[in-house]
């Protein structure tokens, strides 16, 4: 069997119509079986195309004459359409297989055309610093507030206590600006095992799928 017709939805044939049942094809679309949005391929063409761009407006086929000349003629016409017909679907994939686009990621199952590039060690090096300024700012601020307070504590009235309350805010703000900077000092160091262990994968493979990032994929052509 070598339709004329083939629909795609998904990735995936669906439907595949002769020749001579070209004329069902505005039925399907108005009823929904077949959707504006599938692809379709025809022998002939070199890649699949929306259903959408073009009219499928054809005349439903007229009973050729029942004389031995006529059925002659037909046979030899019919045999002639099937050869051609085998032949571009020889030349055409029978398949659908993204339409034909270069590359394939054998993860997603998914076609692209151009790899996208890894993000190298470099770029995250970036965030380390960050965290890293981030952290001595947070120790900086936490060494004002100390000092501030010690220099507090050596001029104030000894006879008068300190307040609980100004107590309470003072260390509370310390303890919460410590936590920060320890944890944004491990942040830190930790985007820096990561760019080092990125820039090793980018420097051995630099290519990756432009929809799921993954490494393995296979190039058709």
């Amino acid at each position: 069997m070598n339709p004329a017709f083939r629909f795609a939805r998904g990735g995936k044939v669906y439907k595949e119509l002769e020749a001579d049942q070209a004329h069902e094809i505005p039925g399907f679309i108005r009823t929904g079986i077949i959707s504006p949005n599938d692809d379709y391929w025809m022998p002939g063409m070199g890649d699949w195309k929306k259903v959408s761009s073009r009219q499928w407006d054809f005349p439903k086929p007229v009973p050729m004459p029942s004389t031995p000349a006529a059925q002659s003629a037909s046979a030899v016409a019919a045999a002639d359409a099937a050869q051609a017909q085998a032949q571009a679907a020889a030349a055409a994939p029978s398949a659908y297989t993204g339409r034909g686009q270069a590359c394939e990621c054998t993860a997603c199952k998914k076609g692209f055309n151009e790899p996208s590039q890894a993000p190298s060690g470099y770029s995250v090096i970036g965030k380390a610093v960050k965290f890293f300024l981030l952290s001595l700012l947070a120790q900086i601020v936490l060494g004002v507030i100390s000092f501030g307070s010690y220099r507090f504590n050596l001029t104030r009235d000894l006879s008068s206590p300190p307040s609980i309350f100004v107590s309470i805010v003072v260390a509370l703000i310390v303890l919460i600006l410590g936590v920060l900077a320890f944890g944004l000092l491990l942040m830190s160091l930790f985007e820096l095992i990561a760019s080092s262990v990125t820039h090793g994968l980018f420097r051995f493979n630099p290519e990756r799928c432009p929809h799921c990032m993954s490494p393995t994929f296979v190039k058709k052509f």
